[in-house]
């Protein structure tokens, strides 16, 4: 069955703005919103994008409500989460999935983001793109936002060793893998295990990182996905950075004897909670192979401008 094909999202084009999990403030991501400006994108920022109501932007009702009404709105091709934090997973049993599959766009979003990611992609199949927070990885600075700008226009489909600085993402363990493209941050991911938003698909090209967790608590939560009877199903593994401390953790020896044997292993992927985060699609099919090093996925945007689902 073809990938479902999705919008591109090109200069021009409307963005809508939400904030579904954590609060923020306006002057938190001003400079993310002037970088895609200067791009030529238009913006639509959702009425409760920055309110504050503790953990969390807002009630759940208000901030499914901003969801929804983006979703209507013909001018929006792509919505754009501010930021993670805390909070999406109360909106996993609120969300109409049906209204989401009738009025589809492509979710941008990071860590906190991954469970909803997850949830729209096991209950709807649309995928959507892991990384990029506004208020730190939309940046000048980061080298990495017009590759996931190419992305969401249709324009790539790959990365490759060239991508990335020298020796900079290392290969513990070569071959080839196809399956889905899937992953996100580990915690979120394990915060789905037993409910209905665990993607239940296989084979599966696995990407992964965290942060500020301590290596049992990583381990607690490989060896839960272990328990569930998860790792059987991976194909192949994209280590991002785990941060701790503001030091990179090694989390191969933890990870190696729960992987089948002889899949393909890389890590040190420049894909994390740090400023220079390269985005990757999450929910598409695709092929890694490691000599030389490769990730190619099947277009999931249209390359026709104003393209329909």
């Amino acid at each position: 069955m073809a990938q479902r094909l999705l919008p591109p999202l090109l200069p021009g084009d409307a963005i809508g703005f939400i904030s579904p999990a954590g609060p923020v403030t306006p002057e938190q991501v001003q400079p993310g919103l002037d970088s895609l400006r200067r791009r030529g994108f238009e913006r639509r920022i959702a009425p409760h994008a920055f309110a504050d109501h503790g953990m969390v932007s807002a009630p759940a009702a208000q901030r499914l409500q901003d969801w929804m009404d983006l979703l209507k709105d013909p001018r929006v091709k792509a919505i754009w989460a501010f930021r993670g934090g805390y909070g999406t997973i109360q909106l996993l049993n609120r969300l109409d999935y049906a209204f989401l599959k009738k009025h589809p766009r492509l979710l941008i979003g990071f860590s906190d983001l991954t469970a909803l990611q997850w949830a729209i992609l096991q209950k709807t199949g649309l995928p959507a793109l892991s990384g990029l927070t506004v208020t730190s990885q939309v940046s000048e600075e980061n080298p990495f936002v017009e590759a996931g700008l190419e992305i969401l226009s249709g324009r790539r489909t790959c990365f490759t060793a060239e991508d990335f600085p020298p020796g900079e993402v290392q290969i513990y363990r070569e071959g080839r893998a196809a399956g889905l493209l899937v992953g996100g941050t580990l915690t979120m991911i394990n915060s789905l295990c037993g409910t209905p938003y665990f993607l239940r698909k296989k084979p599966l090209i696995l990407f992964l990182e965290d942060v500020n967790e301590p290596l049992y608590r990583i381990d607690r939560c490989f060896q839960q996905l272990n328990l569930l009877g998860f790792w059987p199903r991976v194909s192949g593994i994209i280590l991002g950075k785990f941060l701790y401390r503001d030091e990179i953790l090694d989390l191969l020896p933890l990870l190696l004897p729960l992987l089948p044997p002889g899949i393909p292993v890389i890590y040190n992927f420049p894909y994390g909670h740090f400023p220079h985060c390269c985005p990757l699609p999450l929910g598409v099919r695709a092929r890694l192979s490691t000599a030389p090093l490769e990730l190619v996925w099947e277009p999931f945007i249209s390359r026709r401008a104003g393209g329909h689902v």
